[in-house]
């Protein structure tokens, strides 16, 4: 029963990474077309620094569930290497189940609350000259964080069930 459930978060982190290549490359897009709109044709645009900020938010937070599944993330593991490996998966066990997975959840709540009343109140940037809508902004913070709780899930499981790392069930990037 939980293979479905682990293969079926593996896939959505997957396509949370899918997003956050398609924020990245509009994010080139745009500090291109901006390079190129202030130093060639002298019209610098309104758009560029709110879709530079946006973008990068959405590329962190879009690609952390992806990284997580691939056990790229950044770890200490000064002591916890010296440590026995049925304590290393309890720590983890506690680690990811009973703190990081009800903290993020709590977070994903609070952001997805947060992108509906922009999506509801039209909500625009108020300190930009250009004023964009901020709900797709918000909507990819809750994604990323949807995706990411779901994969603290995933690898808290793992730990549970005494699976080590993603090489347990394959999704191609």
């Amino acid at each position: 029963m939980l293979q479905p459930i682990s293969k079926l978060i593996d896939l959505i982190a997957l396509a949370s990474a899918r997003l956050a290549e398609l924020a990245a490359a509009i994010l080139v897009t745009a500090m291109v077309w901006e390079v190129f709109a202030r130093y060639v044709l002298h019209a610098p645009t309104v758009w560029a620094f709110d879709v530079a900020y946006m973008m990068n938010g959405a590329i962190f937070l879009l690609g952390t569930a992806w990284v997580m599944r691939q056990n790229e993330h950044i770890s200490i593991d000064v002591v916890r290497k010296h440590l026995p490996k049925s304590f290393a998966r309890i720590s983890d066990l506690v680690l990811y189940l009973l703190v990081l997975f009800p903290l993020f959840a709590v977070l994903s709540k609070v952001s997805i609350h947060k992108a509906w009343m922009a999506w509801k109140l039209n909500e625009v940037e108020m300190v930009s000259p250009w004023a964009p809508l901020m709900w797709p902004f918000y909507a990819c913070i809750a994604l990323g964080l949807i995706a990411f709780t779901l994969q603290l899930l995933a690898h808290g499981v793992r730990c549970a069930a005494k699976q080590a790392g993603p090489e347990h069930t394959e999704v191609t990037p």
